[in-house]
């Protein structure tokens, strides 16, 4: 049984339309569809300008249909019916089995921007709009939820996060294809936030303009309260695999964040294959918009520039990124706060293929490609890192990092490399780090550098066309 949107036409708008199908049919059952010519006003478009509010059970399926965000309006496309409520911090009030699904090319569209943005601290300071929260800007936000799915879903221009996904559980989010032109800051893909557990992300093409996939705990003041307790918060037991992506605002492909307590543990990241083209013209660190755009005294935001697909200078920073040094509240993540983190295949171009900081316990990686201008296969930054494997890591023949490469350093995110590495420390803490199986590529000074604390143990490096296995200072290198 199915119940047309278009039944409500005699609504004054199109939400309206749409949340009054879905209000009937929570009482018969019945799902929802959305057609592709909307008969209210004769046009192959429905524009929200209002949230539209899902309910347990909710099946709405997208049928070529076209929806897009209205100009000036400030809120989420979809939300499941507690979120941001009281009742969603209760087990009372979890809701179950949301779905919208697209059939045929259906596409949930941010339109033109509206002006909120995330205050970051470092090229935003004053918000245009201090009563609102950046987050009412995703495309979809869900509290509370479990059996959620997002399945076949192009995704064009969102406003911020499409997909922003909080204490939700055995769910999906699968076949989305993104068109971002990262013309504004944090287009992520798909954020799963604190308390989501058992959820599957998968077979996600196209590009954003920040994280295609990001997985972020912390009590940082722009997120909104979701869990009672630290415990609730954690992230655990998520698949992320088969990403065909890349991304055009110089930040990561994969990113895994947690501070204040907060845990990331049992994730499993594979078959991600970054699809964009490159050039040895491309700056070493890409003009992210989060640091292009900038505000007035009054909050207004004006471009200095713009990034569209396709343009010079927009490699990534890093292909999988864990833990960062800042987006904490009270405290950065501490040792063992991160850990069974499985990697495999992955194939980019991104500046560092694995960017690992603050802490990781008990993970691996395997079968690390990089081709292009890829420049190290890991960076280590400061923390501690034990019990951690590399393996099966290899650049094309043809791979070079680009001259800017040799002396990096970011100061807002302590980021530092010198010289031409395959393996980068930055004051890291190594203890049973192993590596194995590994193919450098050809003009690399050396296969480990920088600086650090403890011993690694290697097996089967192949370096003949570098001169120094190590010049890596307080790193003991044992093996060969």
């Amino acid at each position: 049984m199915y119940l047309d949107v278009n039944q409500f036409a005699h609504l004054a708008c199109d939400s309206d339309m749409l949340q009054a199908a879905v209000d009937a049919a929570r009482e018969t059952g019945e799902s929802v569809v959305v057609p592709r010519i909307n008969k209210r006003t004769g046009e192959a478009l429905w524009q929200i300008t209002k949230t539209v509010y899902l309910h347990s059970g909710t099946t709405l399926i997208l049928q070529n249909a076209h929806l897009r965000m209205a100009d000036d309006v400030i809120c989420n496309m979809f939300a499941n019916k507690n979120a941001r409520t009281p009742a969603a911090l209760t087990k009372e009030g979890m809701q179950s089995y949301i779905t919208i699904r697209g059939e045929g090319r259906a596409v949930l569209d941010g339109g033109k921007h509206n002006g909120l943005y995330e205050v970051n601290g470092i090229a935003r300071t004053v918000s245009k709009y201090p009563d609102h929260a950046c987050y009412e800007n995703c495309m979809v936000f869900t509290q509370n939820v479990e059996h959620l799915l997002l399945e076949n879903l192009t995704v064009r221009d969102q406003r911020y996060w499409a997909f922003c996904l909080n204490t939700t559980s055995h769910s999906r989010v699968s076949g989305i294809h993104f068109e971002s032109s990262s013309n504004v800051p944090c287009q992520d893909g798909v954020d799963l936030m604190r308390g989501c557990h058992d959820v599957i992300v998968e077979n996600i093409t196209g590009c954003v303009g920040d994280n295609i996939v990001a997985l972020l705990a912390t009590d940082d003041e722009i997120y909104p309260k979701v869990v009672n307790t630290v415990r609730e918060g954690d992230i655990h037991n998520i698949t992320i695999r088969n990403l065909h992506v890349y991304g055009v605002g110089g930040c990561a492909l994969v990113r895994l964040l947690n501070h204040d307590g907060y845990r990331i543990y049992n994730v499993k990241i594979d078959n991600l294959i970054e699809t964009s083209p490159w050039s040895m013209d491309d700056a070493p660190v890409a003009q992210n918009p989060d640091l292009v755009i900038r505000n007035d005294e009054e909050g207004n935001i004006y471009h200095e520039h713009w990034i569209t697909p396709g343009e010079i200078g927009y490699r990534c920073e890093a292909a999988i990124l864990i833990g960062e040094s800042y987006w904490y509240n009270t405290s950065k993540a501490q040792h063992g706060d991160t850990f069974g983190i499985s990697v495999s295949n992955v194939m980019t171009h991104a500046r560092y293929a694995l960017f690992l900081n603050n802490t990781l316990l008990d993970s691996s990686f395997d079968n690390i490609r990089l081709f292009g201008n890829g420049y190290a296969a890991a960076y280590f930054g400061e923390g501690t890192m034990e019990r951690v494997r590399i393996s099966n890591v290899r650049y094309d023949k043809d791979c070079r990092p680009l001259p800017a490469d040799e002396h990096i350093f970011i100061e807002w995110n302590n980021t530092r490399s010198d010289g031409f590495a395959c393996f980068q420390f930055n004051d890291t803490h190594v203890k049973d780090l192993e590596f194995a199986d590994i193919r450098c590529a050809g003009g690399m000074d050396s296969v480990f550098g920088g600086r650090g604390e403890g011993n690694v143990i290697c097996s089967h490096i192949c370096h003949e066309e570098i001169p120094v296995l190590s010049t890596a200072q307080g790193i003991t290198v044992t093996g060969g």
